[in-house]
This record gives C-alpha cells, structure tokens and sequence, in this order.
C-alpha cells in the first residue's frame, strides 16, 4: 500500500518539531548549566528552579523521542502509531485549548494545537484509516474460517 501523502507530510512535521525541539531544550539546557554557576550561591530556590528546568528538558527529550518514533512508525503505517498520535493529539489540542481559555500566552501550545489539529484530521481521513487497517490485515493475513 503507498503511503498517503497526507502521512508523508505529518511525518516530515513531526520529525521538524522534534529538531525545533530538540534545539530550544538543548539551548535551555546550556543556559540552565551557564546561569547555576553564577547564581547557585544566592539562594535556595535557584537550586529548586534548576530541578524543574532539568524535569522540563527531560520531559522535552522525552517528548522528541517520541515524535521520532511516531514519524517513523507512521510513515511505516504501523497501526499503533496511528492511535498514540490520535490520543497525543487530542491531549494536545485539550491543552492548547485550556491554555486559549485561560489566558497564558505560552505559544508553543499554539503551534502544537496547529499541528496535533492537522494530524487529527489526518488520520481520521478515510484514505488514511483504509491504508492503516490494510496494513493491519496485511501482517494478519486472510481470516480463516474454522467452523468445519
């Protein structure tokens, strides 16, 4: 089954947020070990501060590992992808919805709703269902019947 051009390009989104990403929190982390040898003599909460920047760069590396991992396995029609990208995206959506109602004028949310927005719509695509459960039919193979 050729890939749907549709997946072709979430992918290609994918593994760009992933290397945006992966920038932004290797720049953070640099900056985060630059500003702990000036200011950790100050106080006791820069040490806290520096625990949550260390949490929030792991959760980004986290979160870039799995980008790779779903670009790849969608461009390969794996079935699972399809489903962990659809609840990501609708956790994503949730939350740059929250955020919109709320106020915070975080726009990373604002670029993540885009694209989990785009990859939703993607995959609830006809075309794109047919490719993915063709693939699933095609590692089953053909049903059997074994009533006799």
């Amino acid at each position: 089954m050729k890939i749907p051009k549709h997946v072709k390009y979430l992918s290609i989104l994918f593994f760009l947020n992933a290397g945006i990403s992966a920038l932004i929190g290797g720049l953070s982390l640099y900056s985060m070990l630059r500003r702990r040898e000036t200011l950790s003599d100050l106080s006791p909460e820069v040490t806290i501060m520096g625990w949550d920047l260390g949490l929030s760069i792991l959760l980004t590396l986290l979160a870039i590992l799995l980008l790779i991992a779903l670009g790849i396995s969608l461009r390969k029609l794996k079935p699972w992808a399809r489903s962990v990208t659809l609840a990501y995206g609708v956790v994503t959506i949730l939350l740059g919805l929250l955020n919109l109602i709320t106020g915070d004028r975080n726009t990373s949310y604002g670029y993540g709703f885009l694209i989990q927005f785009y990859a939703v719509w993607v995959l609830l695509r006809p075309d794109v269902k047919e490719a993915f459960n063709v693939r699933l039919k095609k590692r089953d193979g053909p049903l059997q019947d074994n009533s006799n």
